[in-house]
């Protein structure tokens, strides 16, 4: 049996440049002029700049478009509301992911400042290295409270 990972595992820290790039990780960077997507996103009431994929955004259409028990309209106005949350973007020839600077304030994320960049699977959430802290400790108490008689985490 052969396992294929994600593209997008673990987390790194960088510091965001006085323009609001933020080097992504080599592993992490997709080929040279592709595009990506970045969304306005909360995980636990903390804000965040999740960076999908095309791949990883049409998914999120696909769930909304197949949530069972909504009307065409509820289905509409959903995605009238992802699609004014996002912006396509791509990463430059130096491998560094611009986020405008009204988002990075949005996200608590400030020029110059350490951020932490986590592995989500098909996509990636960039947090002010403080704010994730918070964040991953709600998440592990949440998980070893679900599943910590499995002894994986």
């Amino acid at each position: 049996m052969s396992i294929v990972l994600s593209q997008f595992n673990g987390f790194q820290e960088h510091k965001m440049d006085p323009k609001y790039r933020v080097a992504i990780p080599a592993h992490w960077r997709p080929e040279e002029g592709a595009q990506l997507i970045l969304q306005q996103s909360k995980r636990y009431g903390i804000a965040c700049v999740r960076v999908l994929t095309l791949e990883a955004f049409a998914d999120m259409e696909r769930d909304i478009r197949e949530y069972p028990n909504r009307s065409m309209g509820q289905i509409r106005e959903a995605l009238e509301l992802l699609h004014a949350g996002i912006l396509p973007v791509s990463v430059n020839n130096q491998g560094k992911l611009l986020i405008p600077k009204e988002w990075s304030l949005r996200a608590n994320l400030e020029a110059e400042s350490t951020v932490t960049m986590v592995g989500r699977g098909k996509y990636f959430d960039i947090f002010n290295s403080a704010d994730y802290g918070k964040v991953f400790a709600q998440q592990t108490a949440n998980v070893n409270e679900a599943f910590g008689d499995l002894g994986i985490f």
